[in-house]
């Protein structure tokens, strides 16, 4: 599957797919953001591409349950594909998978911490509810990657937080309660203040975005929040 907008249409199939089976996943990440930002009408046309499924099953830990459901999900959509547990999770990893095609090529993977997350929303979607992170929830984690060498490798995290900045206000101090809730402590953001060269050299080499914007649109609309909120 090596188009894009190909691949994200089977992504939101089988969270679409899952979702029916009224199970304890709350969806987060790109899909989860992109949805998120289209019902508050963004003020541009800045899309990130995905191209994979990330959530949190909320559930007792039950792998039979959590792979019987999603075995589901993707039969229905093909049945030709195959579902593959390649990571059980532990202390600091996730529960992974990987949906394999016909011929045994990667199409994508699906990556669920296994832990509670009260902060989500309902959204209807093709008469599905479908549960997300809340855009608080999403910018937490965000935020708590930007404030930490974690930085160098998800930059891409700096153009989430820039459009969530750009098109809503996030009270920070339901941030902080997030991060309470989480155990998480936000870093004192020096790899990012200290780094502005290297990083815009790895955000210009962001692939996937339409109408990436400026790094100092984003840089200058970040840091902006950082200061105004006294963490920096």
């Amino acid at each position: 599957m090596d188009n894009s907008e190909e691949l994200e249409y089977f992504l939101y199939e089988v969270v679409y797919e899952i979702s029916k089976e009224n199970v304890p996943i709350i969806f987060k990440g790109g899909l989860a953001l992109k949805d998120i930002l289209n019902t508050l009408e963004p003020k541009n046309n800045i899309v990130r591409k995905t191209i994979d499924i990330d959530g949190n099953w909320v559930g007792k830990n039950d792998y039979n349950l959590i792979t019987n459901v999603i075995e589901k999900a993707i039969s229905n959509i093909n049945s030709s594909y195959k579902l593959v547990l390649f990571r059980y999770p532990d202390k600091n990893k996730s529960l992974g998978y990987k949906i394999l095609d016909k011929n045994g090529k990667l199409i994508t993977k699906i990556d669920l911490d296994i832990k509670e997350n009260p902060f989500y929303i309902e959204l209807t979607i093709n008469d599905v509810n479908v549960k997300y992170s809340s855009l608080e929830k999403i910018f937490a984690d965000k935020l708590f990657v930007l404030s930490s060498q974690f930085i160098f490798r998800r930059i891409k995290d700096l153009l989430d937080v820039y459009l969530i900045l750009n098109n809503t206000n996030i009270n920070i101090e339901k941030v902080k309660e997030i991060l309470k809730f989480d155990n998480k402590k936000l870093d004192n953001f020096h790899t990012l203040l200290e780094n502005k060269d290297v990083i815009e050299q790895g955000y210009l080499k962001l692939e996937g975005v339409i109408k990436k914007p400026l790094f100092s649109d984003v840089w200058n609309k970040v840091i902006d929040y950082l200061k105004e909120n006294h963490l920096v």
